[in-house]
């Protein structure tokens, strides 16, 4: 009896304990200061990858040296619970002074982070000295932040930069391939990446070895489909296109099909599922169940020719494979393809990229210049060039080399618009992608089914496309009255006040989701 009080005693002083030490965790770290001039910053960010740490402390260092009073320390997340994580923090007013934005929706972003619009036309003085100085910070880099604009399309503010740009590239173990196709030399096309495939096959009858062609899990393989799949729309895309605008969007295209302008059997849609059937062949089985440390421990175990995976993965590869890697944009079908070739235009530009590294400045931090400053620093020209080559990355900033051995690693910058693909991901609340996904065994493996699966895809897919148009319809009106806010609030504003010519802006941005609105609510009904 005395033992069972003693350690329930013992459980109380220890979660007391633990609850004070979380107590002067969350004190400290928002209100401790470090000296009377210190200032102390925190960045928080999910950017766990080999080399990114390390590049950041360089970069703080660096900036130590030239502001010795300034403190900055990471707080880096796995990036499973980043998401998760910054809603908390942001909510509970205990973000970093600098988070990065990593899956942040446009509410979460306005609401928390400091517009950064204002200092976009005015240089970056830390490229002072060299190709860049003079130049309007967003024009230094790579794609003008138009990325990062796209974050907010409603607000048109851009509240953050991009440090890095990533790409999906093909790795390949050099010993392995000569082994198994006598060449040094990877396939050259599409059609050559799926004989290579079949010369996979036929090494492993004949060696009783079980190699697998291309290393897979289920993200990276979503990656290579969202890559592949819309070459088969890009023709369709250029007639169909409801704004006749070159793209169609995941709501458009709900539109198409509710209105019975196309289905699962028009040749477009009915293609990117055969290429997605025959591309599915060539990776890891079950790759749908697993992650990126399955696939790239299959690659490095040399249980796989290739891996497909970001240029985020490079720097690991490069410090644990005990063989050589090549680096191989992935073969896209080219119009000349003898089964792909029809529908398509041909390779896609990267010239867009894909942004990386998005950080910005919290509207609570205490020190918001400070951390602006921070920024500044981090994206300038010598500082980016160093955090390239210590983390292996594409840098955003333009002029930066590539990193080590990564030439590869670069955007192609020519090439034609994308199509589409299939599959509704990101589209609304998820119903349809959701539904597409769990049924898309059916159409995988040696026995699986194209036909059937655009069959029921056909059937039941209308369904959840109204459902998740309802759904967007209703974040449209939710878009709508914020705007009516601001319209309203830039209206109020001095006539020699520059923010309140952005009141044409936001009022052309409303009627447009009012248009959207009202031409698409009929469909919303069976």
């Amino acid at each position: 009896m005395k033992f069972s009080g003693l350690r329930r005693h013992l459980a109380l002083g220890m979660l007391a304990l633990i609850f004070g030490a979380a107590t002067w965790h969350v004190y400290s770290h928002r209100r401790a200061p470090a000296g009377a001039e210190t200032v102390e910053l925190y960045l928080g960010h999910w950017l766990l990858h080999t080399g990114m740490r390390e590049a950041f402390d360089a970069a703080i260092a660096g900036y130590r040296e030239l502001h010795p009073h300034v403190i900055i320390r990471q707080i880096p997340v796995p990036v499973r619970s980043y998401e998760a994580w910054a809603r908390t923090q942001l909510i509970g007013g205990t973000a970093p002074d600098i988070t990065g934005m990593l899956r942040l929706n446009e509410e979460l972003i306005s609401r928390h982070y400091l517009p950064l619009t204002p200092h976009l036309d005015r240089p970056n003085p830390y490229n002072r000295g060299t190709a860049l100085e003079g130049v309007p910070w967003r024009d230094t880099f790579v794609d003008g932040l138009t990325a990062m604009r796209n974050l907010t399309p409603t607000a048109g503010e851009v509240c953050g930069i991009s440090l890095q740009v990533n790409t999906q590239r093909l790795y390949y173990n050099r010993e392995l391939l000569r082994e198994v196709t006598g060449r040094d030399v990877p396939p050259a096309d599409f059609a050559g990446l799926l004989a290579f495939g079949r010369e996979v096959a036929a090494y492993n009858r004949r060696t009783g070895a079980n190699l697998v062609p291309i290393a897979g899990c289920g993200p990276y393989a979503q990656f290579m489909f969202d890559l592949l799949l819309p070459s088969q729309t890009q023709r369709l895309t250029l007639e169909a296109s409801p704004n006749r605008n070159l793209r169609i969007l995941p709501v458009e295209l709900a539109g198409l099909i509710l209105g019975g302008e196309i289905d699962y059997d028009t040749p477009a849609l009915r293609r990117s599922l055969e290429l997605l059937h025959d591309m599915a062949g060539l990776l890891t089985p079950g790759y749908r169940q697993l992650q990126r440390e399955d696939a790239i421990f299959t690659y490095l175990q040399q249980n796989s020719v290739m891996l497909y995976a970001g240029s985020w993965d490079y720097a690991v590869l490069r410090r644990d494979g005990i063989f050589t890697t090549g680096i191989l944009p992935m073969p896209m079908p080219a119009p000349d393809d003898p089964v792909y070739g029809a529908l398509t235009l041909g390779p896609v530009s990267e010239a867009a990229g894909n942004p990386e590294a998005m950080l910005g400045v919290l509207r609570s931090s205490r020190h918001p210049e400070v951390a602006l400053d921070f920024l500044h620093y981090l994206s300038s020209q010598p500082v980016a060039a160093e955090f390239s080559r210590i983390s292996h990355r594409v840098s955003s900033v333009i002029g930066t080399p590539l990193p080590p051995a990564g030439d590869r690693l670069a955007p192609r910058l020519e090439g034609e618009l994308p199509g589409f693909t299939p599959d509704f991901r990101w589209f609304a609340a998820g119903s349809s992608s959701n539904f597409f996904q769990r049924h898309l065994h059916g159409a995988l493996g040696p026995r699986g089914d194209v036909a059937a699966f655009a069959a029921q895809l056909n059937a039941e897919m209308p369904r959840h496309l109204r459902q998740d148009l309802a759904w967007h319809l209703q974040q449209i009106r939710r878009d709508v009255q914020r705007l009516d806010g601001l319209v309203a609030f830039h209206l109020t504003l001095p006539d020699d006040d520059p923010r309140r010519s952005a009141w044409t802006r936001h009022a052309e941005t409303q009627h447009v989701r009012q248009l959207e609105n009202l031409h698409y609510r009929p469909l919303t009904e069976p």
